[in-house]
């Protein structure tokens, strides 16, 4: 589970320049910015910061002052709220992107006796942004016009589920893992999608597509299954001889915005799981696998490289990860695995400009 709201430490607070009531924090070990209000902390205070796709519960009124700005209303086909919550975004206030929610430790007294690091996103009952808006659209069957599907059950507890830690939560990364290769692909704005062959798992029943959360019930017409059928994945995996998921990204249209203006919907492969060994597929094996399948596979920037020691810092992988698709659109940012193990170490960097323009 992703940790999106933590016990910090603020390690500076300084004015902005023309903006009497504002300043900008950071965080130790972090390299997260958030606009604050002036004198709001000074460095040492305790905090709690809420990362950005945090999901707060509408009904704590410690969030209300967000509700005119952030509130997010699911509401079912008679209009009828069946949920809501405060949404968390990237945000440019007076020239400076802000990241996050940092509010002071006393608003929440049942924090006083926590440490610094502690994720306190489950005493806060704090969720993932897009997990909630799965859950809404499973609960609402909204199958047309996106073609999402019913649910079949949770997601296999034998295979990881796909989400990455951002590079600004890994501030001494560039410092340490200076000489590590890394493979660096595009990132896909879309949906996840997992597709597995485990007959030793499932006797009866080895081939099933997955969303992000939920396996997903047989049935064509819904996104997952209709790609699923589209790439042949259940014969190619089934004549494979080898338990595997593959997992990937979901883009076009109907999903998230298909904001690279695809025509038709495809699904591009990020990472490959060896069931039976219950390790990942190193990445040079991975590409070439999905070569062989006729599976695509997610851009492949650069195959292995010394990022940290050609990026130095935090900002340098962010600004690197600035860019286009080959669509020519603004693109998501870069996923970076380490290159050909077996047990990588993986980071994201979403692009800054992507996130305002997407706002």
């Amino acid at each position: 589970m992703r940790k999106l709201a933590s016990i910090a430490t603020i390690a500076t607070a300084e004015p902005i320049p023309e903006a009497d009531r504002l300043d900008v924090v950071t965080l130790e070990g972090k390299a997260w910015r958030v606009v604050t209000g002036r004198n709001e902390f000074k460095p040492g205070d305790r905090a709690v910061y809420f990362e950005i796709d945090s999901a707060l519960p509408a009904d704590d009124e410690r969030f209300a002052f967000l509700h005119d700005r952030c509130l997010r209303t699911w509401s079912d086909k008679h209009g009828n709220a069946l949920k809501q919550a405060v949404r968390i975004r990237t945000v440019k206030l007076k020239g400076v992107i802000s990241q996050g929610l940092v509010m002071p430790i006393s608003v929440f007294p049942e924090l006083a006796d926590r440490s610094v690091g502690d994720d306190v996103t489950g005493d806060l009952r704090v969720e993932h942004f897009d997990e909630i808006s799965e859950q809404m659209r499973a609960a609402l069957d909204t199958r047309c016009p996106q073609g999402f599907g019913r649910r079949e059950g949770n997601f296999p507890s034998w295979i990881p589920k796909t989400d990455e830690e951002r590079i600004q939560n890994l501030a001494d990364w560039p410092d340490k893992l200076k000489g590590v290769l890394w493979e660096v692909t595009e990132k896909k704005d879309g949906s996840s999608m997992t597709v597995f062959y485990a007959p030793s798992q499932r006797p009866d029943n080895p081939f099933g597509v997955c969303s992000r959360n939920f396996e997903l019930k047989r049935d064509e017409t819904n996104a997952w299954w209709e790609a699923a059928v589209k790439y042949g994945l259940e014969e190619k995996l089934r004549n494979l001889g080898r338990e595997i998921a593959l997992q990937g990204e979901l883009v076009g249209p109907g999903m998230n915005g298909n904001r690279d203006l695809l025509s038709e919907r495809a699904f591009r492969v990020f990472r490959v799981w060896d069931i039976a060994k219950q390790h990942y597929v190193p990445s040079g094996e991975r590409v070439a696998l999905c070569e062989r399948l006729g599976i695509p596979h997610v851009p492949v920037i650069a195959a292995a490289m010394d990022v940290f020691s050609e990026l130095p810092s935090v900002d340098a992988v962010l600004k690197f990860a600035e860019g286009v698709t080959e669509n020519g659109h603004e693109r998501e940012g870069l996923v970076f695995k380490e290159a050909n193990t077996s047990y990588p170490r993986s980071f994201k960097a979403v692009s800054n400009r992507y996130l305002l323009k997407l706002k």
